[in-house]
């Protein structure tokens, strides 16, 4: 009989979050990884309100959701962004660059542009593809590459519009990668244009970008989700409107030209994933919930 249950998905709250509450689990919590939103359901509504304890959520997007919707206390639902192992033997940033550029048989000098993650519409991929098609002519030195996989409907789609943008030889796919940390080094900019599905956001606060910000690559993402929890516009990095591929040819234009002014944003946003999302950091958070339980449990009355 564990003393805490923390559930992870759809199915298993409905089942676990009702089983530990009959068992009287002494803390049950239940974590929700994405933004999408909740329905105020006679069954939801038992879910977050009568059989768990406490919500851990990804985002504030998403903490502020269901504190409107099910009219939660503050101390309910916290923000628990998922924390990061930070590796310990990172390549050097000019090595990992060449050795892409050896990869792709291009002339050493290349320089790199890219994503990394799940390859999706949802993930804004394409969109990436057309603001870079619309300053490609001025950044000739540079390329984009796609580290990750997704459907091949999609995959095929995102050639087609590399080829149909005459963008063929500058646009790289790499496939899926076990480990991405020497691209993130690669790069001379990290993109995540996630787009809302159906007018909701998806995103939490996005493992890529943490990932990125650490290894000390500027980031440049889209104004949905959980996305403007890490990137402070102008500060750890730059925030555009999802469906504005101007807007991104822009900040991807001011972050590669702007040096310093990028050099500065990668330094805030690394001490700021290091303070904050490691999951060390994550760890401490959540332990600190824990023991509130246990003294609000000490403190009632039999």
């Amino acid at each position: 009989k564990p003393w805490i249950i923390n559930t992870h998905g759809n199915k298993d709250s409905k089942l676990a979050l009702f089983a530990a509450k009959r068992a009287q689990i002494p803390l049950r919590i239940l974590s929700r990884h994405i933004s999408a939103h909740v329905s105020n359901s006679w069954y939801n509504r038992i879910i977050y309100k009568k059989l768990c304890h406490y919500i851990f959520t990804t985002a504030d997007y998403t903490t502020q959701h269901l504190r409107k919707v099910f009219k939660l206390k503050d101390m309910r639902v916290f923000s628990m962004p998922s924390g990061i192992i930070v590796p310990t033997d990172l390549p050097k940033k000019e090595d990992a660059r060449k050795q892409l550029a050896h990869d792709f048989g291009l002339d050493p000098e290349t320089r790199f542009v890219g994503f990394v993650g799940r390859v999706s519409a949802d993930k804004g991929v394409a969109n990436l593809l057309e603001g870079f098609a619309k300053i490609k002519a001025k950044l000739p030195e540079y390329h984009v590459v796609i580290v990750g996989d997704g459907i091949q409907k999609y995959m095929d789609l995102l050639s087609s519009t590399a080829s149909g943008m005459g963008m063929t030889d500058r646009i790289h796919f790499t496939g899926f990668k076990e480990n991405v940390w020497s691209y993130y080094r690669a790069l001379d900019c990290k993109v995540l244009p996630s787009k809302n599905v159906r007018g909701i956001p998806f995103e939490g606060v996005p493992q890529s970008l943490l990932e990125a910000m650490i290894c000390e690559c500027p980031v440049i993402g889209s104004t949905s989700g959980g996305i403007p929890d890490i990137i402070e516009h102008e500060k750890t990095g730059l925030l555009f409107d999802p469906n504005d591929a101007t807007d991104l040819s822009e900040k991807l234009f001011s972050t590669l030209k702007n040096k310093d002014a990028s050099a500065a944003r990668v330094t805030a946003a690394k001490s700021n994933v290091e303070k904050h999302h490691t999951i060390d950091a994550m760890g401490r958070n959540i332990i600190r919930i824990y023991r509130l339980h246990q003294v609000k449990l000490e403190r009632t009355p039999y």
